[in-house]
């Protein structure tokens, strides 16, 4: 593993890391984030939000930033603290640990841990509750790609059974006839339009990966489904959120309760493939 300090034009002083496939940049004056991902030498598949972009922040201070995040499920407004404080980071191995100063209004300490496999990177997202009192939650995990693609997501098959199986919700500024939504029985398919409307749908449970096709680059995200477990947001394992602008891909992981001082994880691989 490769690493260096670099400056980039929108997140300033940044920690470069690759494996001579791909590479990463972790924005080191705010966060946690992963801010770049990429193949070597090449564009960045993430959203990056500009400096002048009103939209997407807040009057506290929030900003979307873009770039891939942790939150705590469901969305509450702690979810949108001014994460704007510089981060920790240290090296261990093949492995890079990021760390997010105490969030004050969540109560919470999270860590992602960073490891690269080839074309892939394996995270592992920690959430400390550092409150007095239990909490109920679920892990979070949001990248946040560049606009223009297409995004795949394969739904398992069942013959047979008196029960619904395929479990899709929206939010309520979202429309089923939109026309960026396609739906068929074994596949939903959402290509990203510079639409003014926003789109949010949550699926439960899908097959992993969820794949988003972006010019000749194949971005994927790999995660675990335990279909035994109560999700987050009407028991949904994953959600998608369109804007004009960019597209979130979301996994979840299953409800569970953190008394003080005790972690929850939720474990991810991220993958880039060409088309």
């Amino acid at each position: 593993m490769n690493t260096s300090i670099k400056n980039h034009p929108i997140y300033g002083e940044c920690l470069f890391a690759d494996n001579g496939i791909i590479e990463i940049g972790i924005p080191l004056k705010f966060g946690i984030r992963i801010g770049h991902f990429s193949f070597v030498g090449e564009g960045n598949v993430f959203f990056e939000h500009p400096n002048d972009m009103s939209d997407f922040t807040s009057e506290e201070g929030w900003r979307h930033h873009g770039g891939h995040r942790l939150w705590i499920a469901p969305e509450t407004e702690a979810d949108y603290y001014p994460d704007n404080e510089p981060i920790e980071y240290r090296i261990e191995g093949d492995k890079i640990i990021v760390q997010q100063c105490e969030d004050p209004w969540q109560k919470a300490l999270k860590t992602i841990e960073i490891e690269f496999d080839g074309p892939c990177l394996r995270l592992l997202h920690r959430v400390v509750n550092t409150a007095d009192e239990p909490r109920e939650c679920g892990l979070w995990s949001i990248s946040t790609l560049a606009p223009g693609g297409v995004q795949y997501i394969d739904l398992e098959l069942r013959d047979g059974g008196m029960d619904p199986w395929v479990r899709l919700c929206a939010w309520d500024y979202t429309s089923y006839g939109d026309p960026r939504l396609k739906c068929q029985r074994d596949l939903i398919a959402l290509t990203h339009l510079p639409m003014e409307e926003r789109l949010k749908i949550g699926v439960g449970h899908p097959i992993s990966p969820v794949r988003y096709e972006l010019g000749d680059t194949v971005f994927l995200k790999h995660f675990t489904v335990d279909r035994s477990k109560i999700y987050p947001d009407s028991n949904v394992s994953y959600e998608t959120f369109f804007s004009k602008y960019m597209l979130e891909m979301e996994s979840l992981s299953p409800l569970g309760v953190i008394n003080k001082g005790e972690a929850m994880e939720h474990r991810e691989v991220l993958e880039l493939r060409r088309k």
